[in-house]
């Protein structure tokens, strides 16, 4: 490698400014420094800005935070400027939303912020601005031209006449219509949009027109072919007085061709032209460049384009600097095909050899998001060095290339140069995305330790990061304390390693102790403490930080009180959770994401798809953890025409190709009932996971297909899933559910007592409602004993129990197990049966009279019930299970909510229709009899989800083979 190279400019010219904020650190924490810090953060802020350093601005505004200073008015609007100058919108905003002391300085600052991101085709962010612009309209505050200046930009960017006719009539209406900077902004703007006449009235009533504004009107002529008005403006130009430059001249030469009946004139323009020896001039280039430069100083970069393409239409031969200056406002624009454009012509005039102009290429491919052709650029140098290395490595780690951007500096390890802190930096960010990325930081760190880096701030940082991300807090934490004092990056890298090692406790422990320091928080320090404190239910602690966050003013950041709402979803705390959502102005996705999913995990199924609705009508776009809650929320309220509304949007927005939304549309409609549908969509699917298979296979035990889950178990077990795995408790409860359902009670028994753990209370409930199958009592009893040491307040235990007793006819046992419930205080849930018709749920319980149909309901009932007797079904009054007159047992079995469900559906529904039947209990045996013959009288399917399992009631037959 050329060792000329191996100078590391890029350290020598940072080095000054890396040493000014090591020095502003070490007095960061003394509060008699302060004061004297600010010249030094303003010019570490102008540095920023001059070199469009975004990181160096981001790391000045930590350190400002981190050195106990509040920032004034007067810094916060030189960090919003920075921001906009370095082309970073979004946190411009953010900034700006949690600037209480607003003055005009600050509004222009976020305003020049939107017309600074060049970002042509996002016109959501010109409505932003001059949304914006609204609401400065309507404060106290009295706009200049400079608050003008941004929104002009953004008529022509977005190429909006009407906003500029709109700002025209509001520069009338404040008395700055004949101001020379709006007056010329509008006859540009007019010009640009071939609006020649409404142009040309403005500049002939202007009292005062400088150069450049002559220059625009006449160009605007000359690219509308009317080059004899351009020549008739050039000579009137030429009389007032002022001077016309070398781009006045050009433009009027541009617009005509070698012949022209106009050739007279323009003889005497170029004979103009040769007095001001601008004809075949070397130093023609240089005035040139002045003004390409002059234009990026300013944020004109669209004005730098124009410039750059009168160059080459007029052939104006082009230097390293040209390239080097065009380059940079192509990168600050991050426009792609203009930098294609752009590239193609550094290359036809063989710029591409010099390694500065090669760098700059890279260094536009990179801020334009394209580390493709960055690295192709890369690829092509004859001649590399260190920025160049560092450009290509440091755009891959940040465009998810992070294994690229190792191989990277396993190269230019290999090439004998040495890295330098950015270099470090920017891998070890590579490294904190891989999986393996606590061996490869470990090297890593080796070679930072070698290169005599290790402790620079930034890439010691970068460390305890890597190691935090692996969960090594050992080592995290020796980095932290070693360090010569804490930025905020490493605090927030800290508390972060201790919630993914769930370490919770540790990582408030930390917040408390950055918080006594007197270390400032920022918007992640605060989401990482409202996550511990969610994952530790711990809501006290939780709103003592919603208060910091309100003290601090962050309430209005989108990101901070996201993390504020999931802690008080993950408390439990609905009501202040739902106030939180509400105070949101407007909600992203993940924020509309945390209430759905908080909604789901707090048993408010309904209002979480009510949520989502809203956030459809809001105009967000969900993804595909949003879809995967909802359909969650569809399987839990077996809501099967909801879930298909679920799927139905999954395909439209394209994200059925997410396996884990697919798995759990798989589940959904197994669980709604509908197997077929699960199959059929299981069936469509490319890639199987584990999950997937497993989704399947309980699905189809659940609706008692047992053979044809054993088939998809085998068939999962012959394409390579092995197993493998030791037996847990689980697998032991499953054997006992087998050996019980085969009515083999007393090997269930023996499995239960002697495996190596505590038998469950799954265990012993499924060996009870064995017993009451089988009508073993002193089983029963001994499993039901099992079972109140367990769970004393499962009601289900003595509701066993009393029903084998009274089916066995021996009443006060019966009525014994049921006093004994009530000594204990347990309570039974009361059974209840619904249907849903049309999207509307009806709800039944035995002996119901409250629904609006009940007569007709009733005699349905009746109907129903003559029918099936007539076909073989006798009332089993075992069922009845209190000891009263047999007449009067077939009466009360007649009632039971499921019969009532039922008998609504069938008189609510068309001849065939499906019906689907929900039950919070396990549906009683003279039930289950009853269903199997009006399946076959009334030719009906009839799904019926009850508390253990799907019973598909068929042709008089249930999937269940009587057993559940």
């Amino acid at each position: 490698m050329h060792s000329h190279y191996r100078l590391r400019p890029t350290s020598i010219l940072t080095k000054p400014l890396t040493q000014r904020l090591q020095l502003i650190h070490s007095h960061s924490h003394s509060h008699s420094h302060t004061s004297s810090l600010l010249p030094q953060w303003f010019s570490i802020l102008r540095h920023a800005i001059a070199q469009s350093d975004l990181l160096l601005g981001k790391r000045t505004h930590a350190r400002i935070l981190t050195s106990g200073q509040t920032p004034d008015r007067y810094l916060t609007n030189n960090l919003i400027t920075m921001y906009a100058k370095c082309a970073s919108l979004s946190s411009a905003r953010k900034l700006f939303d949690i600037t209480p002391d607003r003055d005009l300085v600050t509004w222009n600052a976020v305003l020049a912020a939107y017309a600074h991101t060049g970002e042509v085709h996002d016109g959501d962010k010109a409505h932003e601005a001059f949304h914006l612009f609204r609401l400065l309209r309507q404060s106290v505050v009295v706009t200049t031209r400079h608050t003008l200046s941004p929104l002009f930009k953004l008529c022509l960017l977005y190429a909006s006449p009407s906003a500029s006719e709109t700002l025209h009539g509001y520069a009338v209406k404040i008395g700055l219509q004949w101001d020379v900077f709006v007056a010329g902004a509008l006859v540009n703007i007019y010009a640009k949009f071939r609006r020649i006449r409404e142009a040309r009235v403005l500049f002939d009533r202007m009292p005062v027109r400088d150069v450049v504004l002559w220059n625009v009107m006449m160009k605007a002529y000359v690219e509308m072919g009317i080059g004899d008005e351009a020549l008739l403006l050039f000579s009137a130009f030429h009389r007032s007085g002022l001077r016309p430059d070398c781009i006045s001249v050009r433009t009027i030469l541009m617009g005509f061709g070698k012949k022209s009946v106009f050739e007279r004139e323009l003889e005497q323009v170029r004979g103009y032209a040769t007095k001001l020896y601008m004809c075949d001039d070397d130093s023609d280039v240089v005035v040139w460049n002045k003004t390409l430069s002059s234009c990026l100083q300013a944020g004109e970069a669209w004005e730098a384009i124009d410039c750059f393409r009168d160059m080459i239409k007029l052939r104006v031969p082009c230097d390293s600097l040209t390239f080097l200056v065009i380059l940079s406002v192509v990168a600050s624009l991050n426009h792609l095909e203009l930098g294609k454009q752009i590239h193609g012509a550094v290359m036809r005039l063989g710029w591409d050899q010099f390694v500065s102009v090669a760098n700059s290429v890279i260094n536009m491919y990179v801020k334009a998001g394209s580390v493709y052709y960055a690295r192709s650029m890369f690829g092509q140098m004859k001649e590399v060095d260190l920025i160049s290395w560092n450009t290509v490595i440091s755009g891959c780690a940040m465009s998810g290339l992070e294994e690229y951007s190792l191989r990277m500096f396993v190269d230019l390890l290999r090439s004998g140069l040495l890295p330098d802190q950015f270099t470090i930096a920017s891998v070890l960010r590579a490294c904190s995305s891989l999986e393996e990325s606590y061996c490869l930081g470990r090297q890593v760190h080796t070679c930072a330790l070698k290169s005599g880096i290790v402790l620079d701030s930034f890439v010691s940082t970068a460390l305890i990061d890597v190691y935090s991300k692996s969960g090594k807090m050992e080592e995290a934490e020796l980095l932290f304390h070693n360090r010569d004092g804490f930025d905020l990056a490493s605090w927030n890298a800290m508390m972060h390693g201790y919630i993914i090692s769930d370490n919770y406790h540790e990582a408030l422990r930390l917040f408390c102790l950055m918080h006594e320091s007197g270390e400032k928080a920022d918007q992640n320090t605060l989401a990482n403490a409202a996550k511990a404190s969610g994952c530790l239910v711990g809501l006290q602690q939780g709103k003592q930080i919603h208060n910091v966050v309100i003290k601090m003013r962050f309430d209005l950041d989108l990101f901070v009180i996201s993390g504020i709402l999931d802690m008080y979803l993950k408390c439990g705390d609905m009501e202040s959770a739902r106030k939180i959502f509400n105070e949101i102005p407007s909600p992203d996705d993940v924020a509309w994401t945390t209430m759905i999913s908080g909604c789901v995990e707090n048993g408010e199924e309904e209002h979480a798809l009510f949520t989502y609705h809203q956030m459809r009508l809001a105009g967000t776009q969900p993804d595909e953890y949003t879809f995967a809650t909802l359909v969650k929320a569809c399987s839990l309220l077996t809501a099967l025409e909801q879930g298909r509304q679920i799927h139905a949007n999954v395909m439209k927005l394209n994200c059925a190709f997410d396996p884990f939304v697919m798995t759990s549309l798989v589940d959904m409609y197994a669980k709604c009932g509908n197997i077929e549908d699960a199959y059929g969509l299981f069936r469509r699917m490319n890639t199987r996971s584990v999950a997937l298979w497993n989704a399947m296979i309980v699905g189809l035990s659940q609706h008692g297909n047992a053979k044809e889950a054993l088939n998809f178990f085998n068939e999962m077990k012959s394409r390579g899933k092995n197993y493998g795995i030791e037996p847990e408790i689980e697998h032991y409860s499953c054997l006992v559910d087998a050996l019980s359902r085969a009515g083999r009670i007393q090997e269930a028994e023996k499995v239960v007592s002697s495996m190596p753990f505590e038998g469950s209370a799954t265990m012993y409930r499924t060996l009870l409602n064995a017993c009451r199958v089988q009508g073993d009592k002193e089983t029963g009893k001994r499993a039901a004993e099992k079972l109140f040491s367990l769970e004393p307040s499962d009601a289900a235990a003595y509701v066993l129990l009393s029903n084998i007793y009274a089916a066995a006819n021996q009443w006060e046992n019966a009525v014994s197990a049921r006093n004994m419930m009530k000594r204990v205080k347990v309570k039974k849930d009361p059974g209840f049966s619904w249907v849903a018709i049309k999207n509307k749920v009806h709800l039944f319980v035995a002996g119901d009279k409250s629904h609006e149909e009940t007569d007709l309901i009733y005699n349905k009932v009746e109907y129903v019930m003559k029918r099936i007797k007539e076909e073989g079904y006798v009332p089993d009054t075992e069922f009845t299970l209190v000891d009263i007159e047999e007449e009067d047992k077939e009466s009360a079995l007649y009632y039971h909510g499921e019969k009532l469900a039922i008998a609504y559906g069938l008189m609510k529904t068309p001849p065939s229709t499906t019906l689907r039947i929900i039950k919070n209990l396990r549906v009683c045996g003279d039930c289950h009899n009853a269903i199997k013959y009006i399946s076959k009288v009334f030719e009906r399917e009839i799904v019926v989800r009850d508390a253990n399992r799907f019973h598909h009631f068929r042709s008089g037959i249930c999937s269940c083979g009587d057993y559940w």
